[in-house]
């Protein structure tokens, strides 16, 4: 594996163990508050991939093709570049920030906007 796709993969994959911390607190505080007020405890289920129906697994595919993307446009730049990915676009080719964070903001990792607030000469 190359070290950008690395790098990518691996912000991608804290940013995912942020969300389900995030994600469970929230749903700990739903079942205490409950049990708190009713005496009853929530039992919590969880859907998996194997829940997932034709319209989920196409926006996943979705989201995958466009991280690969972003993957394959930062190959050059990124591949024997030691520099975090935030850095690196602060200083690469004005059209080459604008496709990558088109692409992360479509594979769901980069909030849509905070390109623009971060590398604001390349916004429209």
């Amino acid at each position: 594996m190359n070290g950008d796709r690395e790098e990518l993969l691996a912000a991608g994959r804290e940013a995912l163990v942020q969300l389900q911390i995030a994600f469970d607190a929230a749903i700990a505080d739903v079942v205490q508050r409950v049990e708190a007020a009713s005496g009853e405890k929530l039992l919590v289920r969880r859907p998996t991939v194997l829940d997932a129906g034709w319209e989920n697994l196409r926006a996943m595919s979705w989201q995958a093709s466009n991280f690969e993307a972003a993957v394959q446009l930062l190959r050059p730049t990124m591949e024997h570049d030691e520099r975090a990915l935030g850095s690196v676009l602060k200083t690469a080719d004005p059209c080459l920030v604008r496709d990558v964070t088109r692409h992360l903001v479509e594979a769901g990792v980069l909030p849509d906007g905070s390109a623009d607030e971060q590398f604001p000469e390349v916004s429209p």
